[in-house]
């Protein structure tokens, strides 16, 4: 009896030596005299778990208890940082160079660790894309056929939103099991724009929370992902509900954009009225034609129940509001100058510049793209 309790601490220890570990090594050139951090990822914070000062081979090796797929930061002191996906057991390699650490890296050893890599490369590509977009629609503004040539550039923005989100899908129904795609579920093109739309890809949330819960029910990220689950239900369901309520709900979908005092106004705040929901840029020439016919509807009608909403795609705050001035401009008028309005954009599939929508009284859509006497007529024959 006494042999086998003095065992029994020496099972223990041995058990406890057998604790699954993932171990990460590699090397990250030009970082002599810089600290790198291991840091595991919460859903809402990070722990710095493990700390080593680089030398000027840039050689580091870390390792760390792990009983569950985990996410992980190497990060250096400077702010460049490369985030990991790991299981236990794997031993990761990772290599890179300071100066681009997370865009020019290879990973070997981790499976969940390349799905990220692949999720964050065609993210930055699409950024990438957005960018050069967004500087050639700054550089053409003094253009003469700007018109023409904002249309076509905003067709191409609106197409590397669309190739983002069928990529995301498409990883999430390839790799539903993995922990990545609850990463692929909430990439964000910038602060306010997901890759995935929160109503209409709910589905895809459902087939994540569905896999995690089977395969890691216990795990924080499992239990954040349920937890949003329920309440995109919820607000998906409060939509349903409200589009009961009345007899004929609205067929557009919300904005709710600054106007040029910084004030955020939304679309449907107007409700009941008719409104004429217009986009423009104040350096396209077609535009600017446009704002003089709506001028004199809006002067005819603003008494009897219309309101425009005039949506920009300009970027620089100076010219818009001094197009608005010079046009004369009395009705709501809204940017997201960062981006152009680009998410307003997508959600109403502008293709061109100017363009419209009339909606009527009861929030349907029963107009668009009308111009001169045709929008002048249709406000005409729905104000009465």
């Amino acid at each position: 009896m006494k042999k086998l309790l003095f065992a029994l601490p020496l099972l223990l220890l041995f058990a406890c030596n057998q604790e699954p570990k993932v171990k990460i090594t590699g090397s990250i050139k030009k970082a002599d005299g810089i600290t790198l951090y291991l840091d595991k990822l919460h859903t809402a914070s990070a722990e710095t778990v493990d700390s080593v000062k680089l030398d000027k081979d840039g050689k580091f090796s870390f390792k760390t208890k792990s009983n569950q797929p985990e996410f992980y930061l190497l990060r250096l002191s400077n702010g460049k940082l490369i985030t990991l996906l790991t299981t236990p057991e794997e031993e990761v390699e990772v290599n890179s160079i300071s100066t681009h650490m997370s865009r020019a890296y290879i990973v070997s050893g981790s499976t969940g660790s390349a799905f990220v890599k692949d999720l964050n490369d065609k993210l930055k590509e699409t950024k990438d894309s957005l960018a050069v977009i967004k500087k050639q629609l700054k550089e053409k503004k003094s253009d003469p056929n700007y018109g023409s040539i904002s249309q076509n550039l905003l067709a191409k923005y609106i197409e590397v939103i669309k190739d983002q989100r069928e990529f995301s899908i498409n990883f999430i129904m390839k790799n539903a099991t993995s922990l990545s795609s609850y990463l692929a579920l909430y990439q964000k093109i910038d602060k306010d724009t997901y890759t995935l739309n929160e109503n209409s890809d709910i589905k895809f949330a459902k087939i994540v929370a569905s896999s995690m819960r089977a395969l890691y029910p216990e795990h924080e990220y499992t239990k954040a992902v349920l937890a949003n689950l329920e309440k995109m239900q919820k607000n998906l369901a409060n939509i349903k509900l409200k589009e009961l309520i009345k007899e004929k709900g609205a067929n557009y979908p919300n904005l709710a954009l600054k106007n040029t005092e910084g004030k955020e106004v939304s679309l449907n705040s107007l409700h009941g009225k008719l409104i004429v929901l217009s986009f423009w840029a104040s350096q396209d020439a077609n535009s600017r034609k446009q704002n003089s016919t709506l001028s004199k509807i809006y002067k005819k009608y603003k008494n009897k129940g219309l309101e425009i909403y005039q949506v920009s795609v300009d970027q620089n705050e100076d010219q818009w509001k001094e197009a608005i001035k010079k046009d004369g401009l009395k009705w709501t008028n809204v940017c997201e100058l960062e981006n152009g309005s680009a998410m307003a954009v997508r959600n109403f599939n502008v293709q061109q510049i100017p363009a419209n929508y009339l909606i009527s009284r009861q929030g349907e859509i029963v107009g668009k793209n009308l111009y001169g006497l045709a929008l002048e007529e249709k406000v005409a024959d729905y104000i009465k």
